[in-house]
């Protein structure tokens, strides 16, 4: 378990007391550590203007380590505020500075902030250059799980730039090492998404195989969100196939492990999904009757049977009955 944080009360009295003392490099720690409390509570402004100072004093300094930990602190504080420019300008400053200092781990972590960025803009080819770049200095500074995390990045970037095999392929090699960890949670996610490129191939078979295993993962980890999550899922692949009752047992586990842990967001996502495949049976219901109808020559009847359906539906039957 990761040690709390100081609170506000706590920081203040260790600024007060290095400037007290006259120590710029403890009230440099202490001016981070403000920026990063209000980092936390999305108070970018003040974050800012103390993680500034923290540089000034490191600056002055000296102490190329702490600056750039205060760099990668501002750009993260500059992203939340969607100021990407500015963002992208602290990641490649504490990029050089790691770079100079031979720190492998403080460069992959700049790179992969940098990819985060230049994910979120959109621009694919820069997002999966610096990815690949932070999973290979992730591993030599001997960081599986960030390794992984870098691989997932990449992944995205690579079904972004819409190459899905590729993205499958950084997906299994972040699977493999989420493995070697036993990171079940982490592996189940990985499957997920793996399962869901393979979804919008329309490759239904692979995809309910994998979001399957992802589910066993779920339910042996005792992730009872995940495992919901994870029902939906498969209930979305099932609706897609048009496999309607797969479908619905799917989404009635995924409402009652909602129910479970309260997520209402959830909750109403499976019953719009239960909506969904309650639309799509009577519809189905109703196209069956206006045929029959339409064989014995009920004219009245079919027409009554094809007003209950969508508009859409409506004029996709009738273009097909219409004469060539």
């Amino acid at each position: 378990m990761p040690e709390p944080k100081p609170s506000l009360e706590q920081i203040t009295e260790q600024l007060r007391q290095a400037e007290a003392a006259g120590d710029p490099w403890k009230a440099g720690i202490a001016l981070n550590n403000l920026g990063d409390y209000y980092k936390d509570r999305r108070e970018s402004a003040k974050a800012v203007e103390h993680f500034q100072k923290a540089l000034e004093y490191f600056t002055a300094l000296d102490d190329a380590e702490k600056k750039a930990t205060v760099l990668i602190n501002l750009g993260g504080t500059y992203l939340d505020y969607k100021q990407y420019p500015q963002a992208l300008e602290q990641f490649t400053l504490a990029l050089g500075i790691y770079g100079a200092a031979g720190q492998p781990f403080g460069q992959a972590m700049a790179l992969n902030n940098m990819g985060g960025v230049h994910l979120t803009l959109r621009a694919y080819e820069e997002a999966r250059k610096q990815f690949i770049l932070s999973a290979s200095f992730f591993r030599s500074a001997k960081a599986p799980a960030w390794e992984a995390q870098a691989l997932e990045n990449l992944a995205a970037a690579e079904s972004g730039s819409g190459n899905p095999k590729a993205a499958v392929d950084s997906y299994g090699r972040a699977l493999q090492l989420w493995q070697q960890q036993n990171q079940m949670e982490r592996q189940a996610l990985v499957l997920s998404r793996i399962a869901s490129l393979h979804h919008s191939a329309g490759e239904t078979a692979r995809a309910v195989e994998l979001h399957s295993r992802a589910l066993a993962l779920a339910q042996k980890s005792n992730n009872v969100a995940l495992e919901a999550v994870t029902h939906g899922n498969l209930g979305r692949v099932h609706f897609d196939a048009r496999n309607w009752p797969a479908a619905r047992l799917e989404f009635e586990h995924a409402l009652r492990l909602f129910k479970e842990t309260g997520d209402k967001r959830g909750q109403a996502l499976t019953l719009l999904g239960l909506g969904k495949v309650d639309l799509a049976t009577g519809q189905e219901f109703v196209r069956t009757a206006a045929e029959m109808f339409h064989q014995i020559g009920d004219v009245s009847g079919e027409q009554a049977a094809l007003d209950l359906l969508p508009s859409d539906e409506d004029s996709q039957q009738q273009a097909h009955e219409k004469p060539a």
